[in-house]
């Protein structure tokens, strides 16, 4: 379960530009320990689901935020000066 949550952790760094150290930091104050070897499995489960549920919340950003191609051209026709 611990190598589950350093690649979930991992996975959140990459995609949310943000330093391992930091992520992992923010892991640990989620699960009340100093150290990630210092928690139970409990623990463990909990930050599994808190890194998933901001993955998933991402994922949901991205699809909810348009692309240039669904948006299409911006003007049709002369421009307006």
């Amino acid at each position: 379960m611990r190598s589950s949550l350093n690649k979930a952790a991992f996975v959140l760094a990459l995609r949310t530009s943000r330093h391992p150290g930091s992520v992992n930091r923010e892991l640990n104050g989620v699960m009340g320990v100093d150290r990630r070897a210092e928690a139970t499995k409990e623990q463990l489960r909990e930050a599994l689901a808190y890194v998933g549920d901001r993955l998933r919340a991402l994922a949901a950003k991205s699809r909810a935020r348009p692309t240039e191609q669904d948006a299409g051209p911006t003007f049709s026709g002369d421009p307006p000066f």
